[in-house]
């Protein structure tokens, strides 16, 4: 609790507002002053350095990092308190951190103050893996880039391009609904629908409606993989840490929300998502009654806004980087023409797309480039959440009798 409240009172003490830039964050931060990071520190070496690492004297390569930017900062700092500090609440922390401040370094302190770390060690780290999501050469004395080892990993050549995405079905499940949530927002700003509560809310019931009305054959894997995604990452917070602020609800209970508007749609067809969040039966009747009033606003809604039978709109638009083909192509229907499926299915006034690239940050939409963009570092975060899955699977079946 006493760090807590430290923690609000340099938030309050600052009293200026950050630009929101992150892999949680998912938006671009302006430009700030250069960090004091900025210049190297006295730090350990990495324990492993990659093949072609420069020498000790060469020149350091073109890198465009800014720790002055508390989006950027964010990126490495969750790094340092996940894999080098082995911190939890870190997702915790830097959503309540979002917006609050104006640079890097004040963002560095308040986390160092949370977290209870010592400002000057946590800056040393957060030098040392300053050039983590690069895609440059490694630097001696710094953490090697995650996708040069990646590829040094696969026997690959370390120059040139990046290795390619692991194919995961439970991955590309998570990412359609991911997607469609987004597309949720695309057409709530494009069609210029009344938002009457919370949005992110909205886009959640919309990718659940058009998931279940529209790709039925996909539906039960995508939303059984989402709540499951949902639900590893609130395991990961204590409960009573579970966040109540910001504009996502918390994670267990948006998984909560979607498995009702599933099983309100259909019981029996949905029960299983049901049972992944614990619904009784009584809550299971309750979704039924107040699900089906969604889904019928949803229809009532979404009709005037849909393409004519038989027609696609040539507005909508998909691409993805050469490393991700693989995984958005997987399966007898893959994740790319389910994606573009759907897309064609609105009557888009202008331009649409939806992009898989390389880089770190999350799903977003972003209005000014009328483009969704799905980054390869939260396909990844779904990839280790399938692995973690069939673990408890297989362990839930070994205590059975």
């Amino acid at each position: 609790m006493n760090r807590m409240r430290r923690y609000l009172s340099l938030v309050l003490g600052t009293g200026r507002i950050g630009i929101a830039c992150s892999a949680i964050w998912g938006a671009t931060a302006s430009a700030q002053n250069p960090s004091p990071l900025h210049s190297p520190v006295d730090v350990a070496p990495s324990a492993s350095l990659a093949p072609d690492s420069l020498p000790p004297n060469s020149p350091v390569p073109p890198c465009d990092i800014d720790l002055s930017k508390p989006g950027q900062m964010a990126d490495i700092i969750s790094n340092v308190l996940l894999r080098e500090k082995n911190k939890r609440e870190v997702r915790t922390f830097l959503d309540r951190a979002k917006g609050k401040f104006a640079t890097g370094d004040e963002l560095l302190k308040a986390a160092a103050d949370y977290f209870q770390i010592d400002p000057k060690e946590l800056t040393q780290s957060v030098e040392h893996w300053r050039h983590i999501n690069c895609k440059h050469a490694a630097i001696p004395g710094y953490a090697v880039p995650d996708a040069l080892r990646e590829r040094n990993d696969a026997g690959e050549p370390s120059t040139g391009g990046s290795s390619p995405l692991p194919v995961s079905a439970f991955a590309a499940d998570v990412t359609l609904h991911v997607v469609f949530h987004e597309i949720g927002h695309a057409v709530i700003r494009e069609f210029d629908l009344m938002v009457l509560g919370n949005e992110e809310t909205m886009a959640d019931a919309f990718a659940t409606h058009l998931l279940i009305e529209h790709f039925p054959d996909r539906a039960v894997g995508a939303i059984s993989a989402r709540v499951k995604s949902l639900m590893i990452e609130a395991e990961e917070v204590p409960r009573d840490r579970w966040s109540i602020r910001g504009e996502h609800d918390n994670d267990a209970r948006r998984a909560f929300q979607i498995a009702a508007l599933a099983v309100a749609a259909d019981k029996r067809k949905y029960i299983a998502v049901a049972e992944l969040v614990g619904m009784t039966e009584r809550d299971v009747q309750k979704a039924c009654d107040y699900g089906a009033d969604i889904h019928r606003a949803w229809r009532r809604t979404l009709a005037p806004l849909m393409m004519p039978a038989g027609k696609i709109s040539n507005e909508a638009r998909f691409r993805a980087d050469e490393s991700m083909r693989a995984f958005v192509d997987a399966g007898e229907t893959g994740l790319a023409s389910t994606i573009e499926s759907a897309l064609q299915g609105f009557d888009w006034h202008s331009q649409v797309t939806v992009e898989f690239v390389q880089g770190s940050g999350g799903a977003n939409w972003v209005r000014s480039k009328r483009t969704i963009s799905v980054n390869s570092e939260y396909l990844q975060r779904f990839i280790d959440q399938g692995k973690k899955a069939d673990a408890q699977a297989v362990a839930k079946d070994l205590i059975q009798p």
